[in-house]
């Protein structure tokens, strides 16, 4: 693993915010009983992987961090009446794992903050 990298996204060491995103496949969803932390965890709700590559309920606002304009994405998102919003890192973290998934790009710009300077290979993905 490269200095700065943690897991398959390298972080500029100045932001200091190490992520390691764990991706998993259940096979059987309904014997998943989570334990999320109420502290960080506010619902726990499941949306499907291919709405982060479609430009279909998503937004974006542009930023700029240290003279770096970057996209930050929202996806909105309704599941059992309740209202979503997918955002910032998570967003970002979920249009990466579908690009990766589904052998593709996103259907609009994604634009990323130059801090988050490198994406999941060979090395970062178990087979």
């Amino acid at each position: 693993m490269a200095p700065g990298s943690y897991g398959g996204m390298a972080i500029d060491r100045e932001i200091g915010l190490p992520v390691v995103p764990v991706i998993g496949v259940l096979s059987d969803k309904k014997a998943f009983i989570p334990a999320p932390n109420a502290a960080e965890v506010e619902a726990i709700f499941d949306a499907p992987l291919e709405m982060f590559l479609k430009d279909e309920n998503r937004r974006a606002e542009e930023k700029e961090w240290k003279g770096h304009k970057y996209l930050l994405h929202y996806f909105d998102f309704e599941a059992e009446s309740k209202k979503f919003v997918i955002w910032a890192l998570t967003a970002g973290i979920l249009i990466e794992t579908a690009s990766l998934v589904y052998q593709r790009p996103p259907a609009f710009l994604e634009q990323r903050p130059y801090f988050w300077n490198g994406c999941a290979d060979e090395q970062t993905v178990m087979p």
